[in-house]
């Protein structure tokens, strides 16, 4: 098959690009930029570079579609929140192109919005933390009836951005406007003391069938108070695969999705949010013996397949480049933390960008960082992310 994979700059798409290169696809790489890690890989066929979807979403569609038109693919897999958002919209007229294995922009827009999933998971009787919506009562009434502290969440926003701990009513405004002034209208979620995070990670077909299924325990994160899974160990955690499926069967989902939650005092998984597309450490359900990428590419030509949800446990997966070494610095174990970085295990860890079998991606990664602490917006963008209390 010949496949657009877009999103160079994702770990996700390299983890696509990986699997499906070794199937023997040829792969497209697109991204806004010509240094993502991603088209460093020698599966990589050609480098397709586009308008940015974030900025010009409606330059990046056209584009898409001249280049599905021109180069024929039989698949398009988007990969970040933007790019997924914009091929949802043009859903059907691509699919007229190619095969475009997500679901509509309605359900798509709905999972992007935190609000209105956790309203979703609610009327599932899906466990989520107390939440309180602003355009249902007053952020007077809500400042005064919760207990603090709180959380203050962007309804859309990726990797923790935004979020604001408040500590104390006299605080509740000024932290409120801020979110608000940025984001728009926030919700109001209690905070949770939390004992871990797990995830479900699933590919629906479009028949609302279930082909992969997969879980994981989020380890490090980075930042420490909330981000992108940096260390994430592979597990068998059947009540928020449960969860995850009963959230995403109501909305009758087609494509991949990745449901997160936390786990409160007791060991009970809350729903936090959902990323309706690939997710960030997808090497390591790859790496457990679910390949996603390959079942979507299935999926998208027709061809039988068995479900996968068997699969191997307590496999780690480490974003060494960059995130991990960042993480270490900023630990309070400093010393413990960076002897486990140099600890290697290949039987039973995996790796976002670093492979011996296709190792140039590491170049990619330090160049695409390079890149981008030298660029004062996209700087500011990383260092946004997570929250402090």
């Amino acid at each position: 098959m010949k496949t657009l994979v877009t999103d160079g700059r994702s770990l996700a798409s390299l983890a696509i690009i990986r699997s499906l290169g070794q199937n023997g696809h040829t792969i497209h790489c697109g991204e806004s930029f010509k240094q993502n890690l991603s088209s460093y890989s020698k599966y990589v066929d050609k480098r397709i570079i586009y308008p940015d979807p974030s900025e010009s979403p409606d330059e990046f569609a056209n584009s898409l579609l001249s280049n599905c038109n021109r180069e024929n693919y039989d698949l398009v897999i988007p990969v970040r929140d933007d790019t997924t958002n914009i091929v949802s919209k043009h859903r059907d007229q691509l699919s007229k192109i190619s095969n475009v294995c997500i679901d509509s922009h309605k359900n798509i827009s709905k999972l992007m919005d935190k609000g209105e999933t956790i309203k979703i998971a609610k009327q599932a009787g899906i466990p989520t933390p107390k939440t309180w919506f602003p355009e249902n009562e007053s952020t007077e009434d809500i400042r005064n009836q919760v207990n603090y502290p709180i959380l203050i969440r962007p309804r859309k926003s990726s990797g923790s951005r935004g979020i604001k701990f408040v500590n104390s009513q006299s605080e509740f405004d000024e932290k409120y406007n801020e979110v608000l002034k940025q984001y728009g209208t926030p919700i109001v979620q209690e905070y949770i003391e939390k004992t871990g995070y797990t995830t479900a990670c699933l590919l629906f077909s479009r028949d609302n069938q279930v082909v992969g299924e997969f879980s994981y325990e989020r380890v490090k994160e980075y930042p420490l108070s909330g981000g992108p899974t940096v260390v994430g160990i592979s597990t068998n955690d059947e009540e928020a695969k449960s969860y995850a499926k009963t959230l995403l069967g109501q909305l009758d989902w087609t494509g991949p999705a990745e449901v997160e939650f936390i786990l409160d005092q007791n060991g009970t998984p809350k729903l936090l949010e959902v990323n309706p597309r690939f997710w960030m450490p997808l090497q390591l359900a790859i790496s457990a013996g679910v390949d996603f990428p390959n079942l979507i590419a299935k999926l998208a030509s027709d061809n039988d397949l068995n479900p996968v949800s068997k699969y191997e446990l307590r496999i780690k997966y480490r974003w060494v480049l960059p995130n991990e070494i960042l993480w270490a610095l900023n630990s309070q174990s400093f010393l413990q933390s960076f002897h486990d970085l140099l600890q290697f295990n290949s039987e039973s860890e995996c790796y976002g960008s670093l492979s011996k079998r296709d190792p140039e991606p590491a170049l990619g990664t330090l160049a695409q960082s390079l890149r981008f602490v030298t660029d004062p917006e996209k700087r500011q963008m990383i260092f946004q992310r997570g929250w402090h209390s």
